[in-house]
């Protein structure tokens, strides 16, 4: 073999080794993505009748500050 092929074969293979690396670094992101549960946590739910409804409060009216 020459030196020249020998070249060739193993920019071939870096070639390879790297797109096989960026499609599992795609293929991780995406299950990471896809996995329930595993990325936000669920918003707990109030027992009917409760007094505050936390999501939906509305803010207090700003207070001019006092010297």
């Amino acid at each position: 073999m020459s030196a020249v092929r020998i070249s060739g074969i193993r920019k071939s293979v870096r070639q390879f080794a790297l797109a096989a690396v960026a499609c599992m670094a795609v293929a991780g992101g995406a299950a990471l993505a896809a996995a329930p549960g595993t990325t936000s946590a669920s918003v707990p739910q109030q027992a009917s009748g409760a007094e505050v409804d936390w999501p939906n409060t509305p803010s207090p009216s700003p207070v001019a500050p006092t010297n």
